[in-house]
């Protein structure tokens, strides 16, 4: 082996060492360990929701389920972010996730799938939205008072919006009798996510940021978007837990199709606070 591949060899091992010794002190804000954190907690949403669901040729048009269906129009969910800090790099993950379900007397016809419920049945209706994401974030500035990364990753959507009814239900032959007919309308796929993460110290022991994810889905059979802000304040009244809250927007705009087969559009936001603790090492 020549000295020059040694040298070079050398000098590779004492950057990883340096990496990690620098993750092994990371700090932020001021003197409040780094390396890996992780928030848990829970977020209250307000949401409005239209999703279109077609099949086997069907000319079904889009439903509000707050309005039409009467679903919740706000409800608790469960909260949680983690990130790995390694200096320069970093892996952030996340979840988002909330369900809600009611059953209801419909005041019109509803076409979904390839079923009609017809006004004056009792529906019930279900939805259910879950966004877990990873990336690898690039921290272009990191010390104890500023953190400034883009993020590279991916995320996977989970919407689902169903119908069930027992009676007043219509299929393509014809009126239903004696079965609960149930149609389901979902997206579930991993697409791209690209982001930007800021945080600063407003002391040694609080810090307040902001977090920007655009979600796309450019691959067949998936067209749309999805948009996610969050601003947030973290409190740290221990050296290794903390506490913090926050305001998250999320924004679906996303839809499949399988033509002639299947065609499911979702049009969904929520919006709202939340809260957590944080332990951190």
């Amino acid at each position: 082996m020549t000295w020059s591949r040694v040298l070079m060899l050398r000098g590779i091992a004492a950057a990883i060492l340096l990496s990690v010794a620098a993750a092994a002190q990371a700090q932020f804000p001021g003197s409040v360990p780094d390396t890996f954190r992780l928030n848990a907690g829970g977020m209250y949403a307000w949401f409005n929701t239209d999703v279109t669901f077609e099949r086997d040729g069907g000319t079904g048009g889009g439903v509000n389920f707050e309005d039409v269906l009467n679903l919740p129009g706000s409800r608790g969910g469960f909260y949680g972010r983690g990130s790995l800090n390694f200096g320069f790099l970093s892996f952030d993950f996340g979840y988002v996730g909330f369900s809600r379900s009611r059953a209801t007397t419909i005041s019109q016809d509803i076409i979904f799938g390839d079923t009609t419920y017809t006004a004056g049945a009792q529906v019930e209706a279900k939805e259910k939205s879950q966004l877990p994401y990873g990336d690898i974030r690039f921290n272009f500035l990191h010390n104890p008072s500023t953190q400034l990364g883009l993020t590279l990753g991916v995320a996977y959507p989970i919407l689902e919006a169903q119908l069930s009814a027992s009676a007043g239900v219509v299929g393509p032959g014809g009126p239903i009798v004696g079965q609960t007919v149930t149609e389901k309308g979902k997206i579930a796929t991993a697409v791209p996510l690209l982001g930007i993460v800021f945080d600063a110290a407003l002391g040694d022991e609080v810090s307040a940021g902001i977090v920007f994810n655009g979600i796309f889905a450019p691959v067949h059979p998936y067209v749309g978007s999805i948009f996610q802000a969050d601003a947030h304040v973290d409190w740290y009244f221990a050296h290794n837990f903390g506490v913090g809250g926050g305001f998250n927007y999320t924004r679906f705009r996303i839809k499949r199709e399988d033509l002639p087969d299947t065609f499911v559009d979702f049009r969904h936001d929520f919006y709202g606070p939340r809260v957590y603790l944080t332990v951190t090492f």
